[in-house]
């Protein structure tokens, strides 16, 4: 599937198969630390989601992340709002449900102002 992003950028992820799940476990193991899956965890498996995914950038083909430094390798081929796209284009329905739900149940913090 190819995603063309508002800046022209084209994406285009790779079909998953089975050993991309546990890549994606390997790499996730990284970010969940001792504390366990929250919401920041699921954040991050929308991330190491959609980086397994990607399989060209611009007809450039790149490879699934192997550690940390090759995550940012990759992620350096796109700006901060182009990543927020990419994500939010690739993410499960299911996902985005949760974090729509996550975000309205969220309580601003004391002192904020509403504008």
């Amino acid at each position: 599937m190819e995603i063309t992003l508002s800046t022209g950028k084209k994406v285009t992820l790779r079909e998953k198969k089975g050993q991309h799940n546990f890549i994606e476990r390997k790499l996730q193991a990284l970010t969940f630390g001792d504390s366990g899956a929250n919401l920041g965890s699921v954040l991050a498996t929308v991330t190491i989601s959609t980086i397994v995914a990607i399989e060209t950038v611009n007809g450039q083909a790149v490879d699934i992340p192997k550690n940390e430094a090759e995550v940012f390798e990759l992620m350096d081929n796109f700006t901060y709002d182009e990543w927020n796209e990419l994500e939010g284009k690739t993410a499960p329905k299911a996902v985005r449900e949760k974090l729509e739900e996550a975000a309205k149940n969220s309580q601003k913090p004391p002192g904020s102002v509403t504008v």
